[in-house]
């Protein structure tokens, strides 16, 4: 597909095109570039703050900047590291119980203690939080703008997973629907598959760092 767009980009930044990669499933084309007149694009990676902006970081309002502890959590890229996968870890904030204020959290800025600690998110700059709702069931309805769109592939499936653990958080919520400006969509899985079904955190196995030491190894019959 040679679908292009302008968009309003600083600098003079290039066109995003659709990579053939995600062209596979039609539908869901079709109905992201109904959305936004143009597709996922192939050169967005996770964001880190530049070294010039950590001194003037502005952290969600219920989050003190200069603190990463608190009661809720959200889920953050973990320190890249070119011997391991890409990770999600837990981040503590002080932002309230409801997944409206978590995911609010979640698209706001790092705080200094989390930038400090290496963290990164693959949430893409500007993405908002219309609607959140809850269903009796435990989905959880989550409405957002069409900045997701925006991601490559690998950046999308992080993305996605961070929503979905941050989500599942707050406790009767067990899976999440994820729509982008009230429209159903396909969303990759952590084996990069598109899924029409609620996302749940066993969709991304392995995804989370686990808390726990490494067992230490066991001596052989000839150590002593």
């Amino acid at each position: 597909m040679s679908q292009h767009c302008e968009t309003n980009r600083p600098n003079g930044s290039h066109r995003p095109r659709w990579p053939a990669r995600l062209t596979r499933h039609a539908g869901f084309v079709v109905v992201a570039a109904a959305l936004v007149g143009c597709g996922i694009s192939d050169d967005a990676e996770p964001r880190t703050i530049p070294e010039a902006d950590r001194g003037v970081l502005v952290a969600p309002a219920a989050q003190p900047a200069s603190t990463s502890s608190g009661r809720d959590r959200i889920y953050l890229l973990a320190p890249d590291a070119s011997t391991s996968s890409r990770q999600l870890r837990a981040s503590t904030r002080n932002v309230g119980d409801s997944v409206t204020q978590r995911l609010s959290s979640l698209f706001g800025t790092l705080t200094v203690a989390e930038v400090s600690s290496r963290l990164r998110t693959a949430i893409p700059e500007g993405l908002q939080l219309r609607t959140a709702i809850v269903q009796a069931n435990g989905v959880v309805v989550v409405d957002v703008t069409p900045e997701l769109l925006t991601l490559s592939r690998s950046s999308l499936v992080d993305a996605v997973a961070q929503i979905v653990f941050t989500s599942t958080e707050v406790p009767g919520v067990r899976s999440v629907e994820l729509r982008v400006n009230g429209a159903n969509l396909q969303w990759p899985a952590g084996d990069g598959e598109l899924q029409s079904k609620p996302l749940t955190v066993y969709d991304y196995p392995g995804f989370v760092q686990s808390t726990q030491p490494d067992y230490p190894a066991v001596p052989s019959p000839g150590d002593g």
